[in-house]
Formats: C-alpha cells, sequence, structure tokens
C-alpha cells in the first residue's frame, strides 16, 4: 500500500480502537514502529489532532476538537507575562500581532478578579510606543519547517539590487535589531552566510533530497561562514 493509504488505515486503527501505541499500529499494518512515527507526525501538520496518552494504558487516540492550551500562572508571571505581550506590540515583527492581542484581551477578560484588576491598571497607565517596523512575511513559518527539515532549497533573493538564486540548506533564523535573518548552507560556495528575511522572493524544494547538515547549527554557523 502506498503511504496515504497507509496514513488512512492508521486513523482508521486508531478511531476504531481509541487507543493504539505506536508497536501495535505498527504490527496491525505491517511496517516498523518508525514508519509510523512519521506517519502521525506527518498527519499532526496536515491537522489531524493525534493526541498520545503515556503509561501502561498509553496509546494514540484522535481527537475530535483542538483541546485549549492550560497555563498555570501565579500572579507575578501573569503580570510579566502581561507586560511582555504588550511590550512586544510596540517592536515585534513576528507575523502574530493579531494572535497576540487576542491573548492580551483573554488576560484582561480572565476570571480572577484582583489580577484583572492589576492588569487593566497596568494596560490604563502604561503606554508603549509602537514601532514603525514593517511585519516580516508569512514565510516565518515555512522557514521553521525548513530549517528543521534540512532539505535541499532552491531560494531566490534580492540583495544590493542583485537577484541571486541558489540551492541553500536552511540552518536557523537570527532576530537582530529587530530584523529577522535567516542563516542557510550555500551548497554552490560551502558556507554559510545570512540573508534578510525580507529581501527572498521565492522559496522551493530542489533535489528532493537532506545533505548532512546538522552539525551546522545556529549557535556555531559562524565558523562556517567561509568554505574551508
Amino acid at each position: 500500500m502506498n503511504k496515504i493509504e497507509r496514513q488512512n488505515k492508521l486513523v482508521q486503527a486508531i478511531e476504531t480502537n481509541h487507543q493504539l501505541t505506536a508497536a501495535q499500529l505498527a504490527k496491525t499494518l505491517k511496517v516498523s514502529k518508525r514508519t509510523i512515527l512519521r506517519d502521525i507526525q506527518d498527519l499532526e501538520k496536515q491537522g489531524v489532532q493525534i493526541i498520545a496518552k503515556q503509561g501502561m494504558l498509553g496509546g494514540y487516540q484522535i481527537q475530535s476538537h483542538p483541546a485549549p492550551i492550560q497555563l498555570e500562572l501565579n500572579e507575578a508571571q501573569m503580570l510579566a507575562l502581561f507586560m511582555t505581550l504588550n511590550e512586544s506590540q510596540s517592536y515585534s515583527r513576528l507575523p502574530y500581532k493579531k494572535e497576540i492581542a487576542q491573548i492580551i484581551k483573554k488576560c484582561l477578560n480572565q476570571p480572577a478578579t484582583h489580577i484583572r484588576r492589576l492588569l487593566k491598571r497596568m494596560d490604563r497607565y502604561i503606554k508603549f510606543e509602537s514601532n514603525p517596523n514593517e511585519t516580516i512575511p508569512q514565510i516565518f513559518s515555512d522557514l521553521l519547517i525548513y530549517c528543521a527539515e534540512r532539505n535541499v532549497m532552491l531560494v531566490e533573493y534580492d540583495l544590493e539590487s542583485e537577484t541571486y538564486t541558489e540551492n541553500v540548506i536552511f540552518i536557523g533564523l537570527i532576530c537582530r535589531k529587530a530584523e529577522w535573518r535567516v542563516v542557510i548552507f550555500d551548497i554552490g560556495h560551502g558556507h554559510t552566510k545570512e540573508i534578510p528575511i525580507q529581501a527572498i522572493q521565492d522559496i522551493s524544494y530542489s533535489f528532493h533530497k537532506t545533505l548532512k547538515t546538522h552539525d551546522i547549527t545556529i549557535y556555531n554557523y559562524q565558523q562556517f561562514l567561509k568554505s574551508n
């Protein structure tokens, strides 16, 4: 059976038995446990709500409705979160301004009367001046995926009035002085470099394979700025 058929049977097996382990699913579908884990990760990316329970009676379940994420915060942590979110609205270039505003609103409407009163006081008497920086493009989330996949990608970008098209491996993202840059490994020249995210015009899969670049990270990429 092909990948799509296998994944459909995987979902059906979990829905029928309500709770199955990766080993049980592997035995049922006659594949390796690693294949099952990859399929589950792939299904989650497609939006299938799969939850895993640990312990003797654990296993995978399909969740029909997304469960809300709950945080247990004390008063000081709640105030710190609220201030951080408000401050980020003045300078952040992340593509999550709408979501951050929604979280701030939920903080102000949370049920604890004492903390809600404190938050509204802070909201009324503290103002963060806005920054004119533009929000970075929506490819931000895609870049995180490419960095984790380490596939060979074809990227087109503009830099200093020149247009470049290169086969690269995405390493990670850096925010420096409110400017987001992506670190890439330039396959053709054999070294790493930084590209402003705003300069990227197009990204597509190239060779459909990975290269061994996991020794290069966002923390040591500067060692690879020039070819050895």
